[in-house]
């Protein structure tokens, strides 16, 4: 069973356990971390087979959960140029997936949103990631299982905004 708790400074954050010769490094788990997530995403954007490039499935993601929205937002958001933004947004909405409106309250600033076709393809592409997802967890044994709920909440931990700590209730280590 895994806990989350706040830990808004670090004398709360739970102690360290001793390292041993065969524990990996903070550098080394790192690298393994980062080659393994990067090989899930690749994975998962290969099932997304929606004629869109990743950047622009991404944009649409956003404009999703937060439309409408200006485009400046959506570069925001994004990470990427306000010129980036507008060439995805021009293919998008020729493709159908967005509405381009001119903003109430100002109309020299467009607003995007998604249309019906947008959201279905949003749909089908998570369902389509979350068969693919469901059938590899399917295969792993019950303790892989529970070692990948573990693995889900740590990686929850280390995406999140705010600071906290999960702990996994765990049999004590016996001192060697």
């Amino acid at each position: 069973m895994l806990t989350v708790t706040d830990t808004a400074t670090p004398a709360a954050a739970p102690a360290a356990t001793h390292a041993t010769a065969t524990d990996p490094t903070t550098e080394d788990l790192a690298a393994s971390l980062r080659f393994s997530v990067t090989r899930l995403a690749r994975l998962l954007r290969q099932q997304s087979d929606a004629g869109l490039t990743p950047t622009q499935l991404a944009a649409l993601a956003t404009i999703d959960r937060c439309g409408p929205i200006p485009i400046g937002a959506l570069a925001d958001e994004e990470q990427i140029g306000a010129p980036t933004a507008t060439k995805i947004v021009e293919k998008l909405h020729a493709a159908g997936y967005l509405d381009r409106t001119a903003s109430a309250d100002d109309r020299r600033v467009t607003l995007v949103s998604t249309t019906a076709g947008g959201r279905a393809l949003l749909a089908d592409i998570r369902a389509r990631k979350t068969a693919w997802l469901t059938t590899r967890i399917a295969a792993l044994d019950p303790h892989e299982r529970d070692a990948l709920a573990g693995v889900v909440a740590v990686l929850d931990h280390l995406t999140s905004p705010t600071r906290t700590a999960v702990t996994a209730d765990l049999p004590e280590e016996t001192p060697a």
